[in-house]
């Protein structure tokens, strides 16, 4: 169980930092609107670019790290009966 726990709270850690990566990364809704409407530098992202990729990243790694932090939360309250 205290290897299950360790292991949870890696994958846990690493998903943290990848989707705090993945938003940081982000850029800005209203830039993206601008860009749309024929303002800013309209040309810049295009469908499978590094805007959708860093938005497919950002809900995986929240999904991960959610149930990441349940299960450990489980193996804790487990572990410590």
């Amino acid at each position: 169980m205290d290897l299950l726990h360790k292991i949870l709270m890696g994958i846990a850690l690493l998903s943290g930092i990848g989707l705090i990566t993945a938003v940081t990364l982000q850029t800005n809704k209203a830039e993206s609107f601008s860009a749309a409407m024929g303002g800013g530098d309209s040309g810049r992202f295009r469908k499978g670019s590094k805007e959708e990729m860093l938005d497919r990243l950002t809900k995986v790694s929240a999904i991960v790290w959610i149930v990441a932090c349940a299960l450990n939360a489980m193996v804790w309250f487990q572990m410590n009966k």
